[in-house]
């Protein structure tokens, strides 16, 4: 298979990655960030990858001289690195790429390959699955996939979520009458009838319908009420005016007021 159908030669490192995945493993970089980084030039022992001084600088990379261990793999933080393996042929290939999930993946199952941006490639076979690291190891996944995938490949997944279209709902109609003020049990349907005799501002209608003269003095009206008043009069909000909630707060009884307990 010609090397444009297995993805994006990215440079001269990827196409001699490219050759050389045919006799066998062997690393493929894709740090393209110029931050400060450099654990894959010490986790290679064989002096494949070079940072240098410029710790900000893109790694230099030979993969003549790798030998397919995977260190970097597993240390790179970015998951910037991946093994290849062309050496099965018949159209295969095999990638090896860092999971640091919780979610178990086994050899033999499956798994879901995704690209560069999280978008699943396609279900694929799982070939092995090594723990690598000292302390907080690292699970390096190989999976078989076709050879056009081989440098899509950047990670696996055990779940892909399955977003499902939203059924079609019959249109309902509106309710066109529902209890509006409840304290004084004036309707949506009289308020609208009200707010047809011609009023413009909240307080004249407030006197006229008796909406929030009630218990709660319009705290749970008022703003509803506005908001119809501006719609029926093709006012702003902020022109219909709004009411003047005096002391006491809440209606209490005079006998209370006179010091009674009743």
């Amino acid at each position: 298979m010609p090397v444009k159908d297995a993805g994006e030669i990215r440079d001269a490192s990827w196409k001699e990655a490219w050759e050389k995945a045919r006799n066998g493993p062997v690393a493929v970089l894709d740090c393209r960030e110029e931050i400060p980084c450099n654990p894959c030039e010490e986790a290679c022992k064989k002096g494949a990858i070079k940072v240098g001084k410029n710790i900000c600088a893109p790694p230099l990379y030979h993969p003549e001289a790798c030998d397919g261990c995977g260190r970097c793999v597993a240390l790179c933080p970015g998951m910037a690195i991946f093994l290849l393996d062309r050496s099965e042929g018949g159209g295969k290939a095999r990638v090896t790429v860092p999971y640091e999930m919780r979610g178990e993946l086994r050899p033999g199952g499956e798994a879901w390959a995704v690209d560069g941006e999280g978008k699943p490639l396609g279900k694929v076979k799982i070939i092995k699955a090594t723990a690598m690291g000292k302390k907080e190891k690292t699970t390096l996944i190989t999976v078989e996939v076709p050879e056009g995938w081989a440098l899509k490949v950047r990670g696996v997944k055990d779940r892909v979520m399955e977003i499902e279209e939203p059924e079609e709902v019959e249109a309902t109609g509106r309710e066109e009458d529902f209890p509006f003020c409840r304290c004084e049990e004036i309707s949506y349907f009289r308020v609208r009838e009200i707010i047809g005799k011609g009023f413009h501002s909240l307080t004249a209608l407030r006197r006229f319908s008796r909406v929030g003269l009630g218990f709660c003095q319009g705290r749970f009206c008022q703003y509803m009420l506005r908001d119809e008043l501006s719609a029926g009069t093709s006012r702003e909000p902020e022109d219909v005016g709004a009411f003047k909630v005096r002391p006491p707060v809440r209606p209490v009884k005079l006998s209370r007021l006179g010091g009674e307990d009743g």
